[in-house]
């Protein structure tokens, strides 16, 4: 009978521990400042003249050359400012290959989050993102982040 008592305030005590978690997370579960790396690949059909990468937007070969497509990493990184309101501001932002187009140095975008996931950004230039490995006062230490549309860029961002 004591095993039994002992068996259901330890599962009750774990339940209520992780509804607790649960209930926690807000745009205040975001809180101070990240760095972030956001990297993708973008497919161009072109092709080399000398060491010079020449793009075809338009998709027709000119005569004599030799067309392909080629994969480019793109790498966009730096620090934003979570202000535990709603509101995120990129400090740092820079961009290779294109990056994701995305933030600016200054920018203020606004970010939701519902349960241990999130919005940044707008349905046109922003991500989804992913809270995790939450410290002791309820604060997400990382953050993935994939942008939205058919883009595959990921990234992550870490607490500082």
């Amino acid at each position: 009978m004591k095993k039994t008592a002992l068996s259901v305030t330890l599962v009750a005590t774990v339940l209520a521990m992780a509804s607790l978690s649960f209930a926690a997370t807000s745009v205040a579960s975001l809180n101070g400042v990240y760095s972030f790396q956001v990297q993708g690949l973008t497919n161009e059909y072109g092709y080399y003249s000398g060491s010079t990468w020449v793009n075809l937007n338009n998709g027709q070969c000119p005569a004599g050359k030799s067309c392909f497509v080629q994969a480019f990493s793109q790498l966009t990184y730096g620090t934003l400012s979570f202000d535990g309101k709603g509101h995120a501001t990129f400090l740092s932002v820079t961009s290779v290959n294109s990056g994701s187009g995305g933030p600016t140095k200054g920018s203020v975008w606004t970010y939701t989050v519902s349960g241990f996931n999130g919005a940044i950004g707008s349905a046109s230039n922003g991500a989804y993102l992913a809270l995790g490995n939450f410290n002791s006062a309820g604060i997400a230490q990382t953050v993935l982040i994939r942008p939205a549309g058919n883009n595959p860029e990921t990234g992550i961002a870490v607490l500082q």
